[in-house]
């Protein structure tokens, strides 16, 4: 029998979208390749089989390629360690449930980076709409920091889903780090939100995992694609 062919993640050299996927093959103790991504090939090849949806991250695995960061992360999880997407079928959707919630507030960073430059004023207002903890009641398309805390608080366990630490506390942990970046929010998260300095420690010594956090060749990359955040 032949050996299995390692899945290659194709990517920007940068964090971002590609930086989860990675500290899930890390949390797995799962080997796999990784390849620059080629912007103008992407675009050219959109909507085909190796371009699904004309963006990026993309896996390859075994010819086919899967799109869509969140559903890559569950691809790796069921394939190499099944308790990564939850023990049972209520855990599951509840990983899901906040994968889909976590989203929703990482791309209010994505939207201010990319569509402001994270300037002052824009953001003061996701701060003001989505992070201060007197607005968790006011309009905020469902996307605040204090409904995800809340999962922490009322957890049983160290991570969003009790002792079992799932691909939802990596793509937290990963917006976390970014809202937490002295060019966003800084040391202003935490004093507003107390129970996410014991949360990310946590997160961090996951076997497997910490030693992508810790890596340095991690700490070279950009956190973003121009510069900003």
């Amino acid at each position: 029998m032949s050996a299995e062919t390692a899945p290659t993640l194709h990517y920007f050299a940068i964090k971002g979208r590609g930086e989860p996927i990675r500290m899930t093959f890390a949390a797995c103790g799962a080997q796999f390749k990784e390849a620059d991504m080629d912007f103008g090939k992407m675009k050219a090849k959109a909507g085909s089989a190796i371009s699904p949806c004309g963006q990026a991250p993309l896996l390859e695995v075994d010819g086919t390629y899967l799109c869509q960061m969140t559903a890559i992360m569950r691809f790796i999880g069921a394939k190499y360690k099944p308790a990564l997407i939850g023990e049972c079928l209520l855990q599951k959707a509840h990983v899901d449930m906040l994968l889909n919630s976590i989203d929703d507030l990482y791309l209010k960073y994505i939207q201010c980076v990319y569509g402001s430059g994270l300037e002052d004023t824009p953001k003061a207002a996701l701060w003001a709409k989505h992070f201060d903890p007197q607005s968790k009641a006011k309009s905020n398309d469902g996307a605040h920091m204090a409904y995800l805390v809340g999962f922490i608080e009322r957890s049983p366990g160290p991570f969003l889903c009790g002792a079992n630490f799932t691909i939802a506390d990596i793509f937290f942990y990963f917006t976390l780090e970014a809202y937490v970046r002295t060019q966003c929010f800084g040391a202003n998260l935490a004093a507003s939100y107390p129970a996410l300095t014991t949360y990310m420690a946590a997160v961090c010594a996951v076997d497997g995992l910490q030693a992508r956090l810790t890596d340095p060749k991690r700490a070279e990359l950009a956190f973003n694609g121009n510069g900003k955040g």
